[in-house]
């Protein structure tokens, strides 16, 4: 019996720490499953009867969508997704925009304190003396200057617009577009995996909050019979009818037990702030939680055959090979990216140019239509490596290296996904006859019980033994739940990659 508690906590904590996959489906009447709910044993988790119907009736969906809504608003990786995904349609625009012109516009303003060129003035009295007229007497004023330019403003300005607009680039525009659109369709579709990933998590997880309670009701009465049976031995041993030995024993079980209980209370508040994480509920709302694993959808999907699920694994529709696929299909388009931008193919462009320079702005200027301070420009640009030493040979060749690697990680996932599917079938199964097997122990169970109690009534039977094949019992309980917890996470797993 000592065995046993020890293989329930470490097999248990296995389950309860691992990450897990959810799912759901219809019924298919199981013993074990019948005789959990009907034993007069602590197993249900709630405080009444109506809490009871309303919440085993169906209710556990509209729990679910309250979870699943917390989920959707707080947790930290589905809006990272999202932002990504809202950031990889930014990128599409981006890229469509490559179709249109880009106009950029430059304005520059000088002040020149002391400008270049000053002012041009002449003498009149250096003009008249170069003039010589016969018989005629000039005269000569004195200090009279004729202004011939009156210097630079102080001021110069310039402005210009230039609109560049692609003509011929190979396919690279249109491409990069096809590029862009299915990096923002593989974004959403991250998002839409990713919550279903979470969405199963959260299923799996409540799911084995629901057992560990179970558990920890099963953990308390095998306390209290450990705790009797220990006080039962040391009266015993006072009176010499039992080896001081036997009641070590005792104590080293309900020592045990004890461990067991405080492992079991490690998880379960482990599992509580996994759930915090995922869904931002508090611990008090999550205890608050009354979901029930719907057993009879596992029981329906077990009688599925395995091939069929695996060939629902691996359809095309899967989220995640739809991902793998739309990669294969991003790396194809830059791989032709690569190949439209080799040596000796050029990129044609039209650039229309307008500038103007002046002292001052245009049409505020003096005289300004009859000066000849602005230009349009019309050009043909074409532009081509003709060669960078081999990049450009390098680039095409690596592109079509990944594009293997996509199409190699697309059979290999596919190959994975249906490993996986077998697995869980399998582990489903196993489990199950575990169950049973531990249905069967339980019957045993009961029948030693009735029959201890018999003997112990009728005076020829103890009381110790009685005990303990009610703490053998117990323990058989909490390893029917155990293969329960992996029946249903394997249930999950599976509903999670099929559906």
């Amino acid at each position: 019996m000592k065995k046993l508690v020890s293989a329930f906590f470490v097999v248990f904590s296995l389950f309860a720490a691992g990450f897990f996959y959810p799912y759901s489906l219809p019924p298919q009447n199981c013993a074990w499953a019948e005789t959990l709910s009907a034993q007069n044993t602590p197993t249900t988790l709630f405080s009444s009867s109506s809490d009871t119907a309303y919440y085993a009736s169906g209710n556990s969906d509209y729990v679910l969508s309250y979870v699943f809504s917390q989920l959707d608003m707080n947790n930290a990786e589905l809006r990272r997704l999202r932002e990504e995904y809202a950031q990889s349609i930014l990128d599409l625009k981006d890229a469509k925009a490559g179709y249109g012109p880009s106009i950029d516009l430059l304005v520059t303003g000088t002040y020149m304190p002391d400008p270049m060129i000053g002012k041009i003035t002449l003498d009149v009295e250096d003009i008249l003396s170069a003039i010589n007229i016969p018989g005629s007497q000039l005269v000569n004023p004195a200090n009279q200057y004729v202004t011939l330019y009156p210097g630079m403003e102080k001021t110069q300005y310039q402005f210009q617009l230039t609109l560049t607009q692609p003509l011929f680039t190979w396919g690279k525009i249109s491409s990069a577009v096809k590029l862009y659109t299915a990096a923002s369709e593989v974004k959403q579709l991250q998002v839409f995996d990713k919550q279903a990933q979470l969405e199963s998590e959260i299923r799996t997880r409540l799911a084995a909050l629901y057992y560990m309670k179970q558990i920890r009701s099963y953990l308390d009465e095998e306390q209290d019979y450990a705790k009797k049976l220990v006080s039962i031995s040391e009266k015993a041993a006072q009176n010499g009818l039992l080896l001081e030995q036997k009641v070590l024993e005792a104590r080293i079980q309900a020592m045990e037990i004890d461990i067991a209980k405080a492992g079991i209370e490690d998880e379960y508040t482990k599992m509580l702030s996994a759930l915090e994480t995922l869904t931002g509920l508090s611990f008090d709302e999550l205890e608050e939680i009354r979901f029930v694993p719907d057993k009879s959808a596992a029981d329906v999907l077990l009688l599925q055959d395995a091939d069929e699920l695996m060939e629902a694994a691996a359809s095309e529709d899967r989220l995640t090979l739809q991902i793998l696929q739309k990669l294969i299909e991003i790396n194809s388009l830059t791989l032709n990216i690569a190949e439209a931008s080799v040596y000796w193919k050029p990129d044609v462009a039209l650039q229309l140019s307008v500038d103007y320079s002046g002292s001052r702005f245009p049409l505020i200027e003096t005289d300004w239509y009859r000066k000849d301070d602005s230009n349009l420009n019309i050009t043909l640009a074409l532009k081509t490596t003709v060669w960078d030493g081999g990049k450009k040979i390098n680039n095409i060749k690596r592109n079509e290296s990944n594009n293997t690697l996509a199409s190699i990680q697309y059979e290999d996932t596919e190959l994975l996904l249906r490993h996986t599917v077998l697995e869980q079938y399998n582990q489903m199964k196993l489990a199950k006859t575990k169950a049973d097997y531990q249905q069967l122990k339980i019957e045993t169970k009961n029948s030693q019980i009735e029959q201890a109690t018999k003997a112990y009534q009728a005076g020829y039977g103890s009381e110790a033994d009685l005990i303990t094949a009610q703490i053998e019992k117990s323990t058989a309980q909490i390893e029917m739940i155990q293969n329960i917890l992996s029946y249903m996470t394997a249930y999950y797993t599976l509903s999670y990659l099929t559906e």
